[in-house]
């Protein structure tokens, strides 16, 4: 394929900038908890030496790196799901399947908004803090409501992309994006 073809295919914009600097902020993070985990594992093999809350931090950290990218991937459509349906649906008829699994998607993450807003607000009112950090669980706890919630709000934004494209008879690409 020449350069022109592979330039075709990625999307310019500011939405892609912001894109590609949020994977490379998740792969440093990420990193980041490789680099605590070999500190961790070093220090209490070689020296007998437990850092307090290293176990912690790498968990929180991995939680709310599986959140942000749930929602980038989501919005993407780079998840995986089951599209068989979809896949082999010809022309505009494709849309009906995007616009129901839109439609399932913001239902089944709104109510888990829901219900990760209700349970922060529960361990807040008891003041639950974490055992090694000693950070109030509000905070990683906050990573499933924020993730539900971007979840939520990518579904709805999809959903009105597929209905604005349903409605003005665009064809349905072979390959999803």
């Amino acid at each position: 394929m020449s350069e022109e073809g592979k330039a075709a295919e990625k999307p310019k914009g500011a939405g892609n900038f912001v894109t590609r600097a949020l994977h490379t902020g998740l792969g440093i993070v990420l990193l980041v908890v490789v680099a605590i985990n070999v500190l961790n594992a070093g220090s209490r093999y070689l020296f007998g030496i437990s850092p307090v809350g290293a176990d912690e931090l790498m968990i929180y950290l991995i939680i709310w790196i599986t959140m942000i990218a749930a929602v980038l991937s989501f919005f993407a459509r780079s998840h995986i799901s089951v599209d068989l349906v979809p896949l082999y649906t010809p022309g505009r008829a494709r849309y009906l399947w995007y616009i129901l699994h839109d439609l399932i998607a913001i239902f089944a993450c709104a109510f888990a908004t829901h219900a990760s807003w209700l349970f922060i607000v529960k361990i807040n009112r008891i003041g639950v803090s974490s055992m090694g950090l000693g950070i109030p669980m509000t905070i990683p706890h906050a990573a499933l409501l924020f993730g539900f919630a971007g979840l939520t709000v990518a579904g709805a934004v999809k959903l009105v992309f597929d209905i604005m494209a349903l409605l003005r008879k665009a064809p349905a690409s072979e390959s999803r994006p």
